[in-house]
């Protein structure tokens, strides 16, 4: 009776660890997520940034070719999920077009965008940006 007692409380340990773990990388990957990323296949810099740990992401750099998309939000409502993975909206920049959109952080400066037609699973693209060194 004792030794599953122990065991019991063990596990709850080990459970409780794991999800304050969890929440305390979450915090700092929400940090790491704060900055100026370059994406190569549009040519542009985004901003994104944290409102409320709710982010949004917004052009603030583009090739000369692509000026009149300077501002525009290209990525809006993005929610830190579990593993380090935030669902939101893409917004296509040049058609406006809005995907459902899923970030996840693979290092400290590589991000990884993963864009579904919206309500499905169907697969758009998969693109990589790079944070920009100050």
């Amino acid at each position: 009776m004792m030794i599953a007692f122990v065991l019991v409380m063990a596990v709850a340990g080990a459970l409780i660890v794991f999800f304050l773990r969890d929440q305390f990388l979450g915090a700092d990957f929400q940090h790491n997520l704060v900055g100026v990323w370059y994406s190569e296949q549009l040519q542009v810099r985004i901003l994104i940034y944290d409102m409320d740990s709710i982010f949004q992401g917004s052009v603030v750099w583009a090739e000369s070719m692509h000026n009149s998309i300077l501002g525009t939000r290209v990525l809006e409502n993005l929610r830190v999920g579990m593993f380090k993975k935030c669902r939101g909206s893409y917004i296509d920049p040049h058609t406006a077009k809005e995907y459902d959109a899923l970030v996840q952080l693979k290092s400290k400066t590589t991000l990884k965008i993963v864009v579904y037609e919206k309500g499905t699973q169907t697969q758009v693209f998969v693109q990589e940006w790079k944070l920009v060194k100050s």
